[in-house]
């Protein structure tokens, strides 16, 4: 329960961490002495209202009250080898109290100490406090309970794919149906148990698999609406062309007509970057925009 009057006890350690120390470790150290469920904001507000202010340079020291010459000489031989959940049991078993991750690395950032870990992966030959151990000697009855609920067993399903049935059809952020084909897909780097439905209903159709770089596309734009007359493939270099100019299309037959609009313009798009001879040098090259008449290398773009 929050507290919004502050005890004598909590004001005389404010004044003495204020100056030196965040706001939010503040918070932590005073809710883990006095637990009246302050935060950084109210930390920061009392404090003002004691006229206290922070020491140039506060962010590069730690409480100077807190960190004692007993808890930094603890903390400097513990610290090499220990992961930040052993240093903060280890502290809370010798002195009462658990250490937060801020306090840890600000600790060590001060006090120039390491755990031993490189990138978040602990270096060979480091042994885990857990290893050799059973859940019984570090986990009490209840979070062992609690663990065996949400254990995943190789083999086992999850609870939201035993809940989708084969044939469960869902839709999803862009609006296209997905319908379950399998429980499992066949290879662990895809998802071919989903495939979407207008793609199933094209094959039975036409009788084929999906054309490779073929987009099958909505003609009237719904994409409620899977009728096989309402499905047209189109190549994918035609449907950028499409996309690109923003070719209006309402049913198939319009959208037919984009698609030979577009391989004609994809016709003069070729034509117009067919190689030519450059009005410089004479030599023939390869220009990269339609205009171009001059080679790159009288054009200097190329030593």
């Amino acid at each position: 329960m929050h507290n919004v009057f502050w005890t004598e006890a909590e004001e005389t350690d404010l004044r003495d961490l204020y100056p030196t120390v965040k706001n939010s470790e503040i918070a932590e150290i005073l809710n883990s002495v006095h637990g009246n469920g302050r935060n950084a904001r109210s930390v920061g507000q009392h404090a003002r209202k004691l006229g206290l202010a922070k020491l140039d340079g506060y962010k590069r020291q730690v409480p100077r009250t807190f960190w004692n010459d007993e808890r930094r000489n603890w903390f400097i031989s513990f610290v090499p080898g220990h992961t930040e959940p052993e240093i903060s049991a280890e502290h809370e078993r010798i002195f009462g109290t658990p250490l937060t991750e801020g306090q840890i690395g600000s600790a060590k950032f001060v006090f120039g100490v390491k755990s031993g870990t490189t990138g978040g992966r602990f270096e060979p030959g480091h042994k885990t406090f857990n290893k050799g151990k059973t859940w019984d000697d570090f986990m009490p009855p209840e979070s062992q309970e609690r663990s065996r609920k949400t254990c995943f067993a190789k083999g086992n399903m999850p609870h939201n794919a035993l809940d989708k049935p084969i044939g469960y059809e869902r839709i999803d952020e862009e609006g296209y149906t997905w319908v379950k084909l399998a429980e499992r897909p066949s290879r662990q780097d895809c998802n071919d148990n989903w495939r979407q439905k207008h793609h199933l209903i094209w094959e039975q159709a036409n009788g084929d698999p999906v054309p490779g770089k073929t987009q099958i596309v909505f003609a009237n734009h719904d994409k409620t609406d899977f009728r096989p007359e309402n499905l047209v493939a189109v190549p994918r270099s035609l449907w950028v062309v499409i996309v690109r100019n923003d070719m209006p299309y309402f049913d198939a037959d319009s959208l037919r007509s984009c698609m030979k609009l577009a391989e004609l313009k994809a016709c003069i798009h070729a034509a117009e970057l067919a190689p030519r001879d450059c009005k410089k040098c004479g030599e023939e090259f390869q220009p990269r925009y339609p205009h171009q008449q001059t080679c790159d290398v009288c054009l200097g773009r190329i030593a």
